[in-house]
């Protein structure tokens, strides 16, 4: 009996479902998303695929799941009724936040209102000194009175965050005892748990977030194992974390935090894998579905992990993968403002009503219907699962622009592209040349089921010279869910001079780092001879405000692999910010640690069969390009084979994703069935 471990993730549009036999064979699905409760579409989407596969539930032997659960809460601000008890004189950090400005010349620029009003931010008698030193013990009396006070106000969730308690957690570990012998069942999140490192407002400021979304994200999780195992279902859940490792299902509805960014997460680390067995070790992502394009860069095989970030304007630390994203995708709606202009974006159409062409109800114009109109996708989608009304699309587009902007429908609908590719170049050059990155040294890897559709294009004006189309690049982050190892991070504040660095003590932290990632894996059942251990330390130079991760070498800590350590902190300075002051001491702020339960995933992307044929399209259609109606020839993408080529213009279609190729492109399909498209007029370095 064929046994399978099934991906599923869960996008504003749709929801993606891959499923991995034992012998390596993959097989994909896509279904529409279910926004009212997400745990629906993700069920459906697993006995859609046992039923396409005729196998029973029980042969399913994993469950990984990308969600937006946590993300959702947060745009949506629909998180738990949440408190915050914090420092005696310190309740006011978390609206007081930093002194920096996120748009240093906008005049007009509101700080991000605090999740938690005022009146829910109460204080506890206690204080630890910086060096650990307990100063005040735990009112535990008056303490009691304030979580009374705060059942009785309808408080869902409580965070606590006490000054100083990354270095000693003594005061918050006895406040978490007394809340739950006033409120047992009442979630709380403790700093120390959440984020076990300096800077309190970051501190504060993720532990609120985790205390706001874990009540929903617990209830969700808890509901889809339900679901699953109704279902028959009976195989362990794992759920993807924003750093690209997965985690239990207990870890996630505890540090629900760990998956602001669970969705985008999988695609970086199916394209981290493809780095891994392929030639393309630079690689800039781009991962467009029906309501955001997020991207990424991948240097060297190995995608780019941040401790600090910014989220929906609100501080957060922990380690996730950098990635940015805006709202373009291919429900963003087309509109014109005020001064005449059209616009693409941010609002999305979404899954329901989606855009006008999915016949849903539909009535503004989105980016899907600008490539209906102009032959740029059939009129079925889902391998014919869904019939698409191109002269809904059409009437659409000329009543609610067209005519009032005097143009024709097509030239507006080339114009929606062409507004929503500079959106996307705009985010790519964040990544890229804004961080003194040339992408011209990149492949660009779209994914998501509109990415291909736009990639070649977007490559063009980045002049970067291959576009490289996965493998149904439609359920590309699906895949990443099952090509993704359990991963746990670890830190604690280790802050030193370099004058006062003591090797032992850093061999001593990073052992006892190790030993709880450790029982983290061993209470997961990961075998100790399948986890490796990463570590890196933050390091600045003494006197900066902000450190870099540097990588730090296995083995003991010794003088050698210190002198390493401080030559990779230089380097990386000098790439990061254009200078290194090797005579200027450093200052070693936070040890992490993480480790990585690695399963043999080779036979998760095969190698295909290499046909001497050239292929034959499937259809010619007439398709808009650069203001002209062009023969373009249709491919069947499971017709392709590796070391066949073809030229453009050209529509490559398969379920879940359309791969579009303007007159002068050219396509190779590479030993791992990679679409490898080379564009016009960015083509010098090939020759």
């Amino acid at each position: 009996m064929q046994r399978v471990k099934i991906g599923v993730d869960v996008g504003g549009t749709f929801t993606d479902v891959v499923a991995v036999s034992e012998k390596g064979e993959v097989y994909f699905e896509k279904l529409p998303s279910t926004p009212s409760d997400q745990s629906v579409g993700v069920v459906e989407g697993i006995r859609k695929m046992l039923q396409k596969l005729l196998l029973s539930p029980d042969c399913v032997t994993a469950v990984a799941h990308g969600t937006t659960v946590a993300t959702n809460t947060l745009l949506e601000r629909t998180g738990a009724v949440t408190a915050l008890i914090t420092t005696d004189g310190f309740r006011d950090v978390l609206q007081i936040g930093r002194q920096n400005r996120n748009q240093l010349y906008d005049l007009h620029a509101k700080k991000t209102e605090a999740l938690i009003p005022r009146y829910l931010r109460r204080e506890a008698k206690e204080r630890t000194l910086y060096t650990g030193e307990i100063l005040l013990a735990l009112d535990e009396e008056a303490l009691r009175t304030t979580v009374r006070e705060l059942k009785c106000d309808g408080v869902e969730s409580i965070a606590i965050c006490f000054l100083h308690s990354y270095i000693n957690d003594t005061n918050e570990r006895r406040a978490l005892e007394v809340i739950k012998e006033e409120a047992p069942d009442l979630p709380v999140s403790v700093s120390s748990d959440i984020l076990p490192e300096f800077r309190e407002f970051e501190r504060m400021n993720t532990t609120v977030l985790n205390a706001y979304v874990q009540p929903g994200m617990k209830k969700y999780i808890g509901r889809l194992k339900n679901s699953i195992s109704d279902a028959g279902v009976e195989a362990p859940l794992t759920i993807m974390q924003s750093s690209g490792g997965m985690m239990t299902d207990a870890a996630a509805a505890g540090k629900s935090v760990n998956t602001l960014l669970s969705g985008p997460a999988g695609g970086v680390l199916a394209a981290e894998f493809l780095a891994g067995i392929t030639d393309y070790k630079n690689i800039i992502t781009g991962d467009l579905g029906g309501t955001s394009f997020d991207v990424s860069v991948i240097t060297e095989g190995k995608a780019a992990i941040t401790g600090e970030g910014v989220i929906e304007g609100f501080p957060v630390k922990f380690p996730h993968i950098d990635i940015t994203t805006i709202g373009a995708g291919g429900g963003s709606i087309a509109w014109i403002d005020a001064g005449g202009a059209l616009r693409v974006g941010p609002r999305s159409a979404g899954a329901v009503p989606g855009p006008v062409c999915y016949k849903k109800g539909g009535l503004e114009p989105a980016v899907t219907d600008a490539h209906a109109v102009l032959g740029r996708v059939g009129t079925e989608l889902l391998g014919g699962e869904m019939s698409l009304d191109i002269e809904g699309a059409r009437a659409a587009i000329k009543e609610r622009l067209a005519d009032r902007l005097g143009m024709g429908i097509e030239e507006v609908a080339e114009g929606i592209l062409r507004v929503a590719n500079a959106n996307m170049v705009r985010a790519i050059r964040v990544m890229t040349v804004e961080r003194g990155i040339d992408p011209r040294k990149y492949v660009l890897l779209p994914y998501g089921g509109a990415g291909a559709m736009h990639a070649v294009e977007l490559a063009r004006a980045l002049e970067i010279e291959r576009v490289v189309v996965p493998i149904a690049p439609g359920n590309f982050s699906a895949f990443g869910l099952l090509a993704a190892p359990l991963r746990y991070d670890q830190a604690l504040t280790y802050h030193v001079h370099q004058k006062d660095v003591d090797l032992k003590t850093i061999e001593e932290l990073y052992g006892r780092l190790m030993e709880q990632a450790g029982k983290e894996m061993e209470r997961d059942g990961v075998p100790a001879s399948k986890v490796t251990f990463e570590r890196k330390a933050d390091i600045r130079y003494f006197g900066q405000a902000y450190e870099l991760q540097v990588p730090v070498e296995d083995g003991k800590m010794n003088e050698g692999v210190w002198a390493r350590t401080l030559e990779r902190f230089h380097r990386l300075h000098e790439k990061s910010y254009g200078f290194k002051n090797e005579s200027n001491p450093i200052e070693i702020v936070t040890l992490r640690l993480s480790a990585v339960g690695r399963e043999d995933n080779g036979n998760l992307y095969g190698r295909g069969e290499r046909r001497a044929a050239e292929p034959n399209p499937i259809a010619k259609r007439q398709v808009y390009f650069n203001g002209h109606w062009t023969e373009t020839a249709v491919y069947d993408r499971s017709t392709l084979s590796c070391g066949q080529s073809f030229p453009g213009p050209a529509i490559v279609e398969e379920q879940g994703a359309t791969t579009v190729m303007a007159p002068g492109d050219h396509a190779v399909i590479d030993d791992r069935n990679n679409i490898v498209i080379f564009v016009a007029g960015n083509r010098a370095k090939e020759a």
